[in-house]
């Protein structure tokens, strides 16, 4: 009989064991992205960038608010606040991470993407390269 009493307490137990890793790897992927986000705010110093770097450290389909502060001369700071969503109701838990990074010095590097095709003139029509 004590069994059936034990049972719904291990069931909550693990459950809240489930929740608390939920929190905790978020908590890693939040601290990852800020990290991402301040080092390219570091490297090429446009807070737009830096956004887009600590949003693509981040899985696309979760709710994020990345925010980039320039604390100082040469130092800036990015805080990526991520909504942890939990099981059976549970009202959703904020994680936050802050990193900060000192600029670097020199020219921007260029944007990632996709790359240009070099420039030069372009071979004739008809022609196969043989």
């Amino acid at each position: 009989m004590e069994l059936v009493g034990v049972i719904p307490l291990l069931v909550a137990v693990t459950l809240a064991m489930v929740g608390l890793i939920g929190v905790a790897r978020d908590q890693v992927l939040a601290q990852a992205a800020a990290r991402e986000g301040a080092r390219e705010a570091a490297l090429a110093g446009d807070p737009a960038r830096a956004v887009a770097a600590a949003r693509a450290a981040l899985p696309a389909d979760r709710h994020v608010r990345v925010t980039v502060v320039q604390t100082g001369p040469d130092r800036v700071q990015v805080r990526v606040e991520l909504q942890v969503r939990l099981v059976f109701g549970v009202p959703p838990v904020t994680v936050r991470a802050v990193a900060v990074a000192l600029r670097e010095p020199g020219p921007p590097p260029p944007p990632a993407g996709p790359t240009a095709p070099p420039a030069g003139p372009a071979p004739p029509l008809g022609a196969s390269g043989r």
